[in-house]
């Protein structure tokens, strides 16, 4: 899979309740944009609220682009918008171990 696009949550999954930037969370977004994703930060809280946490750790130059939460898609090809690959930092291993499993199954 190429031009792979990942969508990243930001509570909770880039950084934790306190805001803080979750370990390893920086270094393996660098790993997957290096192997050719594209990064983007999207929260129910919304595009700015995304746009800040990412200039408070620094990380707008990795990110490509900010959004809300999809309440509703709306696509002629529905079978390519819900994809099958979810996966949870806190449940996967913590960043380095879920970016390890990404790259091995879903990135050429």
């Amino acid at each position: 899979m190429k031009n792979v696009n990942i969508f990243v949550d930001v509570d909770l999954t880039l950084v934790d309740q306190n805001m803080r930037l979750l370990e390893g969370a920086k270094e393996n977004l660098e790993l997957l944009i290096e192997r050719g994703c594209h990064i983007f930060l999207w929260s129910t809280c919304g595009t700015e609220y995304c746009r800040k946490i990412a200039e408070l750790h620094k990380l707008t130059h990795l990110i490509e682009g900010y959004s809300a939460k999809p309440d509703i898609i709306i696509d002629d090809m529905p079978g390519t918008v819900l994809n099958p690959f979810h996966f949870d930092v806190q449940r996967d291993g913590g960043w380095p171990e879920m970016t390890k499993t990404i790259l091995k199954k879903h990135v050429d």
